[in-house]
């Protein structure tokens, strides 16, 4: 019995489970309420009440759909934000490598004038 239970609470800690588990509960209860429909009738006091919840529970088919089919809409939206994030940053990063590069050439190019034989600064002496 623990077993399973720990089993259970595992499964609920996985976000993509619950999220499966949810959408099939709303999937499995708008059918059995349209079940239900096809062989009972709503008394006139509860038709409106009854109408607003099945109008509900229908509208969120949309988001149990999307779940089901592995896609979410706020998870998209996040990973479309940090996406934008992280190019952003590799901007920046090709920006400082370019002015490293151009620091190493003009750093190469001033040892390579001032060591040169044929450099402008050269100085030829003679030790005693």
């Amino acid at each position: 019995m623990a077993a399973a239970y720990a089993k259970i609470k595992l499964m609920f800690r996985n976000k993509e489970m619950r999220g499966y588990i949810g959408a099939a509960t709303v999937f499995a209860m708008v059918m059995s309420l349209l079940l239900f429909l096809a062989f009972k009738e709503i008394p006139e006091t509860n038709n409106d009440i009854f109408k607003v919840i099945v109008g509900m529970l229908v509208g969120s088919l949309s988001v149990v759909i999307y779940t089901f089919i592995g896609k979410n809409p706020e998870e998209l939206e996040s990973l479309k934000a940090k996406n934008e994030a992280l190019e952003d940053k590799v901007a920046a990063m090709v920006i400082e490598k370019d002015k490293l590069e151009k620091l190493l050439r003009d750093t190469q190019t001033e040892v390579i004038d001032k060591l040169a034989v044929s450099g402008k600064n050269f100085k030829f002496e003679v030790k005693k």
